[in-house]
């Protein structure tokens, strides 16, 4: 009996660690993204806006690392609750020498915007 009792605790905390495990979000999962950068004499600001498309988690923390002339964002998510919401609104400063900002793991370009999928206009 107590063998069971140990087994459904351990299995308990396996599953607990699933659910409260930061997991990056992909950019597809934001509704509506958009950044927009705003340019003053001697700084720029990055804001990000969107809306994560599985009501049922929020934006639980958001990483930001530059090497060289780039800008990388991570955003994670957790289960939401009163802690958490899945409105996207931050805003970051920008170091002078970041020429492009990438996202995620995959390094995705989001800035500048660029329009090299799209054929040319005559």
């Amino acid at each position: 009996m107590k063998m069971r009792v140990m087994m459904l605790g351990v299995t308990g905390l396996i599953l607990s660690g699933c659910f409260f495990a930061n997991d990056e979000i992909k950019l597809d999962d934001i509704g509506n993204f958009k950044i927009t950068v705003n340019e003053a004499k001697g700084y720029r600001r990055v804001h990000l806006t969107g809306l994560l498309g599985n009501s049922a988690m929020g934006i639980s923390d958001i990483k930001t690392t530059s090497r060289n002339d780039e800008l990388n964002i991570t955003l994670f998510q957790k289960l939401a609750g009163s802690e958490y919401s899945g409105t996207l609104d931050k805003e970051i400063a920008l170091e002078s020498n970041i020429k492009k900002i990438t996202y995620g793991s995959k390094h995705e370009m989001i800035w500048p915007e660029t329009f090299a999928k799209f054929p040319k206009i005559p």
